[in-house]
């Protein structure tokens, strides 16, 4: 099992900032992505601890910020959704994202496409999006203005992140896009925070093909 990575700098905006008064989430600690842009915030790294950075073995090693292949990889936990959680008898890919995010809906046309690559190439995956935002009609007038895209899931309260993230061994400063690769056991062996780009096709191949 691979330890997580603590040294590499953050590649998108931090998630949640902060905890609100009696340990709630509030929709403007969100820092880096708002609808109404902030003030830049500062620089964090993905995990509060102090451990020296690891010399990555293999490009998934890189690619992900998690990554284990042993039996003790944690299962995925689905936060409460509105709508049906998607049944997949293979690997899944779960998008975590937000209309307000630049990055997030920056890559999603992206991810379709290589899904629809990668099936040609034999290598077949459920790919599925969880909608951060905090109401629906956020999603759908952002889904509106962007046909052809779909949206997925929507987080059902978004005071949820602060129990969802840490149930899935994230840090509640974590950063979106959030990339999980989840196997047909439900298995997570391989989480990534931030967007990613054209030059990770191979890696993110390479985690489905395994």
């Amino acid at each position: 099992m691979n330890a997580p990575n603590f040294g590499r700098p953050t590649r998108a905006p931090t998630l949640l900032a902060a905890f609100g008064v009696g340990g709630l989430f509030a929709l403007g600690t969100v820092a880096g992505c708002p609808a109404d842009p902030p003030k830049p915030a500062a620089k964090t790294e993905r995990f509060e601890a102090v451990a020296a950075p690891e010399v990555k073995k293999d490009a998934v090693d890189a690619f992900c910020d998690t990554h284990d292949e042993s039996d003790k990889a944690p299962t995925f936990n689905w936060p409460k959704v509105d709508g049906e959680i998607p049944k997949h008898d293979g690997w899944m890919w779960v998008n975590a994202w937000a209309t307000w995010c630049g990055p997030c809906v920056g890559e999603m046309p992206m991810l379709m496409r290589w899904k629809d690559k990668l099936a040609t190439e034999g290598v077949a995956f459920t790919l599925a999006f969880l909608s951060l935002d905090s109401t629906a009609a956020d999603v759908t007038k952002w889904s509106t203005a962007h046909p052809g895209i779909p949206v997925g899931l929507r987080i059902a309260d978004f005071g949820l992140l602060k129990d969802w993230l840490p149930s899935n061994g994230l840090n509640t400063s974590a950063s979106i896009p959030l990339q999980f690769f989840i196997d047909k056991q439900d298995k997570i062996r391989c989480t990534r925070m931030g967007a990613i780009s054209e030059p990770d096709y191979s890696t993110v191949k390479q985690i489905l093909s395994r």
